[in-house]
């Protein structure tokens, strides 16, 4: 496959998409409506929201593969890139630029490729895709329907609303740092980041005199679930559980995996009562998911604990995880599938 053209306004296009902030966050719920409704819209098996910058490329919301990224000179996208707005390829296959990539020519053998372009500051950042393994036709109404979609996804790429300590910390780091700030199976922030979150989210609480709120939640039974259904079910129940979490919060809460079933979440300017309400929201939320292990159903409840600094003297932030860890534990104790404060 050839590889692409840079586009000549190379370095203002990178410019604009780090000035989003936004690669190297955590996936967002938000997104994957997205791609779950171009998967709906055009019934296509594969969809996708990725930016682009100058070796990568960044899937922000996936459907039908799990990547984080993959290098730009060998993606369709980078073609796209250099596009006013669209690209269309209704068979792979007989198209000089992509019948000899790989994932045109082994699995999952692509046969059909539509990517329209996002834009900041008038510039292509990224892309929203669809993809089949079997070659197809794309009309003018389709294009018409998947430009509603795109700007749909551009909207939500500039409306991201990271708490500032969350920006904050994103903008302090080099590009190798940032990656290893998430965690490998949730794409959540990692235990070492969430911590470094809550440590900012005290000192900004200590400046503005605003309260926020931690919650501790761990997976119920969980090594009895792993023993019994084994580990790649137990990891599958731990993405799950990450994901309607990631739908509950606020996209300004910070939510991190913060052992192998447990999870800590930090609500800024979030109120005691405000905080109680949210948990409420979570437990009901994961009673609503269903585990299928071998056609058999498989319950799988979460226990919550909560602190808030409008309620709780402390004097620093391990006291306020110190005592969410021991709200966990009482929610343990009071029979699981509950939140204690």
């Amino acid at each position: 496959m050839p590889e692409a053209l840079i586009p000549a306004n190379e370095q203002q296009r990178l410019n604009a998409l780090n000035e989003l902030g936004i690669i190297y966050t955590p996936l967002e719920e938000r997104l994957d409506r997205i791609t779950r409704t171009l998967c709906r819209v055009f019934n296509v098996p594969f969809a996708h929201i990725s930016l682009i910058d100058s070796d990568t490329q960044w899937f922000k919301s996936t459907q039908g593969f799990e990547l984080i990224n993959s290098e730009r000179s060998t993606s369709f996208c980078s073609h796209t890139l250099l596009m006013d707005e669209y690209l269309v390829c209704e068979d792979l296959s007989q198209d000089e630029r992509f019948k000899d990539l790989i994932s045109v020519t082994q699995t999952p053998k692509f046969r059909f490729y539509v990517g329209f372009l996002l834009k900041s500051r008038g510039k292509n950042i990224g892309t929203l895709c669809i993809e089949d393994i079997k070659t197809r036709s794309f009309s003018q109404e389709d294009v018409s329907s998947m430009r509603d979609i795109a700007h749909w996804a551009q909207t939500e790429l500039h409306l991201t609303q990271l708490s500032e300590v969350q920006v904050q910390l994103i903008t302090e780091l080099d590009q190798a740092q940032k990656e290893a700030k998430i965690d490998g199976l949730t794409e959540l922030w990692n235990q070492v980041t969430i911590k470094d979150i809550l440590r900012r989210a005290h000192h900004r609480h200590l400046l503005q005199q605003m309260p926020y709120s931690i919650m501790m939640v761990d997976i119920d039974n969980f090594k009895s679930i792993n023993d019994t259904h084994g580990h790649p079910f137990g990891d599958q129940i731990i993405r799950a559980i990450a994901d309607d979490l990631r739908t509950t919060l606020r996209p300004t809460d910070a939510v991190g995996r913060y052992g192998g079933d447990e999870f800590l979440i930090i609500l800024e300017n979030c109120p005691h009562h405000r905080a109680e309400e949210l948990s409420q929201r979570i437990l009901a939320h994961n009673n609503g998911l269903t585990f299928i292990s071998k056609g058999e159903k498989v319950n799988c409840t979460i226990s919550i604990g909560l602190a808030s600094t409008d309620n709780i003297e402390i004097d620093g932030p391990d006291k306020l995880l110190e005592y969410a860890d021991q709200h966990l534990y009482q929610a343990k104790e009071s029979g699981r599938n509950c939140a204690k404060d």
